[in-house]
Parts: structure tokens; C-alpha cells; sequence
């Protein structure tokens, strides 16, 4: 996994350079892995954007208890690179 490049404070680090969508909650809710073992911590919107787009990809509790279960969840309804389709809609 390329671990993003965001430098903008007001974003998660699970937050792709591409995508326009704000971050929803705290930006270390969950932690997403790959198979590497490259961990990223994230809100819940762009991890399960991340994770939906990681082949073998993992998520991992973080600072907000049951993200990841929501995390996992809202990943298998996610086409990978979401932010892609639809202008980044949600």
C-alpha cells in the first residue's frame, strides 16, 4: 500500500490526495492494514474507502469504539477508488 500523502491536518491520513470527502469522526477511529503490514489510521468514511480498495486489506479497532465493525461494513458496500465515481459521493 501507498501510504497517502496528505498533509492537511483537518484530514485522516486514511484520506486519499483525490478524494473531496470530508472526514466523518475522529481521524484515528480505525486503523487499516495491508498485507505488508503497513498501517494507516483513519476516519470511518476514508479507511473503508481504504479498505475497499486494498486487496487482503485489514481493519483494526482504533480511538472509537465499534468503528471498525462500521468500518468493515460500509467497505463491502464501496467499489474500490470511490472517491472516482460520482464526483466522490458518498
Amino acid at each position: 500500500m501507498t501510504t497517502p500523502n496528505n498533509t492537511d491536518p483537518a484530514r485522516c491520513r486514511a484520506a486519499h490526495p483525490e478524494d473531496p470527502a470530508a472526514c466523518t469522526g475522529a481521524g484515528d477511529a480505525v486503523v487499516v492494514a495491508d498485507r505488508a503490514g503497513t498501517r494507516v489510521p483513519g476516519c470511518v468514511l476514508h479507511a473503508a474507502r481504504m479498505l475497499a480498495s486494498l486487496n487482503g486489506g485489514t481493519v483494526h479497532p482504533g480511538t472509537v469504539h465499534g468503528a471498525a465493525t462500521d468500518v468493515h461494513r460500509l467497505a463491502r458496500s464501496l467499489p474500490p477508488f470511490a472517491w472516482r465515481q460520482n464526483g466522490g459521493a458518498r
